[in-house]
């Protein structure tokens, strides 16, 4: 067990003992592996906030329903059960974070990274600045 410091080694369980590396090649499996999972977690992100501003109007539209028909909507439980998996997965990525070894913490950063560059670029190329051309 390792203490609550930042540390480097290949030597690590992740989340289930299943999980568990003693070797170079085990570290870089688990480090593309945790950057895929995080590069999820940002495209997850990105899928609930377009879903969000995509049935915004759809709801907008609906102001004569009851508030029971927006609340068991198929939409709604869909965004539900997005939004647990994406607490879940968040979760586990705090808990790799809490590892402390610094190849899965830069494995998490880059992953972020990466899950940003492909997934939120329509934030980058929003074009709401036509008042000033």
């Amino acid at each position: 067990m390792h203490g609550m410091s930042f540390h480097g080694g290949v030597a690590e369980t992740i989340l289930f003992e299943k999980w568990s590396i003693n070797n170079v090649q085990g570290m870089i499996g688990s480090v593309i592996g945790v950057i895929l999972l995080t590069a999820l977690y940002e495209g997850l992100k990105s899928y609930r906030e377009y879903l969000f501003v995509s049935t915004t109007f759809l709801r907008k539209n609906q102001q004569k329903k009851s508030r029971n028909a927006l609340l068991f909507s198929g939409v709604h439980f869909f965004q539900t059960f997005l939004h647990v998996i994406q607490i879940v997965l968040g979760y586990f990525l705090m808990f790799i974070f809490m590892t402390y070894n610094y190849w899965l913490c830069i494995a998490i950063g880059t992953g972020t990274a990466l899950g940003y560059w492909l997934f939120q670029w329509t934030k980058a190329n929003n074009d709401n600045t036509d008042c000033c051309h």
